[in-house]
């Protein structure tokens, strides 16, 4: 069976805009932390609430593309990726090219768009598109046991409904009535294309469609008894307990792939040609394709090309600024849409970054931390650990590694360049 981008927008805009409005009461207007070496997602409220974050992936406007966290795993853990990771497996297996592409350019709405369809995949139906500074904005996946919603009602169903709409992101309606019933648990009963009975606890509602549009709703007989709507609960929480379970094979899947060994990159430089003499008592000419470490250990100082700056070294950019407004249902992200916060990562165990030897040593824990940024009423910070974005100049110099893995350091760099639009 073959899905498209939209028929996975239909399935979720609903029961998202559901759980957008209940993120918003959690969050009551407060600034928010996440640290993806936890995990954890943290509202500073009064007492602070802590959630489940998943990394969908970013968007960047200075690079005009959006990149899903998937695309080169061992950056952030394992758990993190997983609801990416189960994205992209359900794109393959339905067609939804969107979901298995790991860099698509920029459109307007596109990363909403991609976010609302993953939560069709991934029974994750919060988010939060959190500013990264620079222009790029990391879309999060949000869960946690505060997301439990209450037994739905008539009034309820119809709030949500209505509000939804109001967005226009959905297209068949009929489609998105019927995707809602089933994942809370209410009963649906189609009569014809043109009309639906929708029954909850307290009650029902006929739905008419034109063309796949709601054109009216109308009160109605309950069209089954509260036995078969327990059954139909329990149903959906089995639905939700299949998600749970392809999300933690996505995980493993992700870990495994993390681990399997990468060949290793053919070595960049040609070797020094075996007439030359070892101790030449005159400097010898390096040819430019020669990397100037191999040659380190001449005797004379040798004249080597000037050195191309690396992407990796760029100034990061600081974090954008954002105005006081938050997200509280399941619209357009703009300016005010993002809360300030913080954000912080680690990267995974594996082989530590090179950088160049002209570097300094690292510095004190304490000053791997950005400066605060002063901004209108505010006052954010970006939290970086070690190979964290933003983190520029503050990792070790590792002596004596391989060629390889010289290299590799390289790639990651260049990922974190990529991923954080530097």
């Amino acid at each position: 069976m073959t899905k498209t981008l939209q028929d996975l927008i239909d399935e979720s805009i609903f029961i998202s805009t559901e759980y957008q409005a209940r993120l918003a009461e959690l969050t009551q207007g407060a600034g928010w932390d996440v640290d993806f070496a936890a995990p954890a997602f943290t509202l500073q409220t009064e007492p602070p609430v802590t959630l489940t974050p998943f990394l969908l992936g970013t968007e960047s406007a200075s690079r005009g593309s959006w990149i899903w966290s998937w695309q080169e795993l061992g950056h952030f853990p394992a758990e993190v990726v997983s609801a990416a990771v189960q994205s992209r497996e359900a794109g393959e297996r339905l067609g939804v090219d969107e979901l298995s592409t790991d860099e698509l350019p920029v459109a307007e709405g596109l990363a909403r768009r991609l976010t609302l369809a993953a939560k069709a995949v991934t029974g994750v139906y919060a988010h939060y598109p959190a500013g990264a500074g620079g222009g790029v904005t990391a879309w999060l996946l949000l869960d946690g046991p505060e997301f439990e919603l209450p037994e739905l009602t008539v009034e309820r169903m119809m709030r949500v409904i209505a509000e939804a709409l109001t967005t226009d992101t959905a297209v068949d309606h009929n489609l998105a009535v019927d995707s809602y019933a089933k994942l809370r648990g209410a009963h649906v009963e189609w009569d014809t294309e043109a009309t639906c009975v929708v029954t909850v606890r307290d009650g029902a509602q006929r739905f008419w469609f034109d063309d796949h549009q709601i054109s009216g709703v109308e009160p109605a007989e309950p069209a089954v008894g509260p036995e078969v709507l327990t059954d139909l609960a329990a149903d959906a929480r089995a639905r939700a307990a299949t998600l749970r379970e392809d999300r933690a094979a996505a995980e493993a899947t992700a870990a495994r792939q993390e681990a399997e060994p990468r060949p290793a990159a053919a070595p960049a430089q040609t070797p020094v040609p075996e007439e030359v003499p070892q101790e030449q008592p005159e400097p010898i000419e390096v040819p430019e394709f020669v990397e100037t470490e191999h040659v380190q250990e001449q005797p004379e100082p040798v004249e080597e090309p000037a050195e191309q700056p690396r992407e990796a070294e760029e100034p990061v950019a600081a974090h954008a600024g954002a105005a006081d407004a938050d997200l509280p249902f399941d619209q357009e992200p703009s300016d005010r849409d993002v809360r300030p916060g913080r954000v912080s990562t680690t990267v995974v165990p594996g082989r530590e970054p090179v950088r160049p030897a002209a570097e300094e040593a690292p510095e004190p824990a304490a000053a791997q931390h950005r400066e605060p940024v002063a901004e209108p009423e505010v006052e954010r910070e970006v939290v970086a650990g070690p190979g964290a974005p933003g983190s520029a100049g503050t990792e070790p110099v590792v002596e004596g590694e391989e060629t390889a893995e010289e290299e590799q350091g390289e790639r990651k760099k260049g990922f974190f360049s990529r991923f954080f639009g530097l």
